[in-house]
């Protein structure tokens, strides 16, 4: 499953997919639109990251409320954000973070948004173009892999497809060292 050294020992990988790690993932929740006032932060990590990523992923459907408006002919239905684009767009910064500096990705909610941020920027050798794209280009081939065989991903770059359907790429706050992605909440549909 390629989680060994040369010398038959565990890898990083099969460290970060261990029932024990060090790796604390966070799901922080904000009162406003800034980091003041801080109002929840729950702990996922310290476990598997595929059990940390069930976790945080089950922590986003249910603060992923559903807004609803009745009109005198029709009743209309909204999540806060869309789901299937936020589930890729969290299981994509799991993936693909880069943790050989030991920094976890970031999972915020804010009054007026979620935010998911990454560590690691793009790949070596791909452009902006390349990561919108839709190709399939692993930062952590091993853990992708394991990630595809209990069916969290499809390795098939389909998930870029999926968000870019939803959301523009104004989403997306590329830099050298991190991948932010800003997913607005809808406005207040309760009002015309």
């Amino acid at each position: 499953m390629e989680l060994l050294t040369p010398e038959r020992k565990f890898n990083y990988v099969a460290y970060l997919l261990a029932d024990e790690n060090a790796v604390s993932i966070k799901v922080a929740r904000y009162g406003g639109t800034n980091k003041v006032d801080l109002i929840e932060n729950e702990e996922y990590g310290y476990c598997s990251l595929i059990k940390a990523t069930h976790r945080v992923l089950d922590k986003f459907k249910v603060e992923n409320t559903t807004k609803a408006k009745i009109t005198d002919t029709v009743r209309i239905e909204q999540n806060l954000v869309e789901g299937l684009p936020l589930r890729e767009v969290i299981i994509n910064a799991v993936v693909h973070n880069d943790y050989s500096h030991e920094y976890p990705p970031v999972f915020e909610i804010y009054s007026d948004r979620m935010e998911i941020t990454s560590y690691g920027g793009l790949i070596h050798g791909q452009s902006i173009e390349d990561f919108f794209s839709g190709g399939s280009m692993p930062r952590n081939r091993e853990l992708m892999r394991v990630f595809k065989d209990v069916e969290l991903v499809e390795q098939l770059g389909s998930g870029m497809n999926r968000i870019l359907q939803a959301y523009p790429r104004s989403v997306f706050h590329i830099s050298e060292h991190f991948i932010k992605v800003v997913l607005p909440l809808i406005s207040d549909i309760m009002n015309p």
